[in-house]
């Protein structure tokens, strides 16, 4: 796997934010790749990034209300196709409308870089893996479509980490935290994580597509903690040092 892939061809993918707009980067990968380990080495080494954002579900309880009620019809869609997904499909949708109200607050703020970790490439990736959102021509569909593109527009980075199948299996029986696939056999770990992997292939390619948006990949077995946090902590020192 390399490291960090290059921009496409005749384009120039940048980590510079524009002048008053924070850069928005997210960590996406499988279970196990990381990402949560890497989100809190950011947040401690580099104050100045905010690493981590979450919408309050008290102060922003109006602007969630709205949009639940514009989402009516593709819930009931859902609750026809996808019942026992229901509640967490819904929960992936409001996140993608919701995150930009939470994104521009944050950079009204003063934040130069905020770091996502369950960002929207982790909600499309979701709905895509799980609710096949990004196929056919149903009302999710055509939503899934549509966030893909304002996100595409509006993402400046995003950092892939993963590893083989084999370490990401013994990281997650091997943490506290739990997992739908924890306790199940590696047949199925293995199945689960290409599920997420395919997932993202159409994602990645779409949303580096124009340009804007830089990709890189890193293997989290084959650097160091330390390391890994290096290759971002580089990436971002353009806008690190705005």
């Amino acid at each position: 796997m390399p490291l960090i892939d290059a921009p496409p061809r005749g384009r120039r993918a940048s980590t510079a934010a524009t002048p008053g707009q924070a850069l928005i980067a997210e960590l996406v990968g499988p279970a196990g790749a990381g990402k949560t380990a890497m989100l809190h080495a950011i947040a401690r080494l580099e104050p100045g990034i905010r690493a981590g954002v979450h919408i309050d579900r008290w102060r922003d309880l109006p602007t969630v209300i709205r949009y639940a009620i514009a989402l009516v019809p593709i819930g009931l869609e859902l609750l026809r196709d996808h019942p026992r997904s229901f509640r967490s499909a819904m929960g992936q949708l409001l996140r993608l409308r919701t995150l930009p109200l939470v994104l521009d607050r944050e950079a009204s703020a003063g934040r130069h870089v905020i770091m996502l970790d369950e960002g929207p490439l982790f909600a499309l990736g979701r709905l895509s893996a799980f609710q096949a959102a990004n196929r056919g021509t149903t009302l999710l569909a055509r939503e899934w479509r549509r966030q893909l593109e304002q996100w595409a527009g509006r993402l400046d980075l995003v950092i892939w980490l993963d590893a083989p199948d084999s370490v990401l299996v013994q990281r997650i029986r091997s943490r506290s935290k739990s997992h739908r696939v924890k306790e199940t056999g590696d047949a199925a770990v293995f199945e689960f994580l290409d599920r997420y992997r395919r997932a993202y292939e159409e994602i990645r390619a779409r949303v580096t597509a124009s340009g804007r948006t830089r990709m890189i990949d890193v293997n989290t077995a084959e650097l160091s903690a330390e390391q890994a946090v290096g290759v971002v902590l580089t990436t971002l020192a353009p806008s690190r040092g705005r």
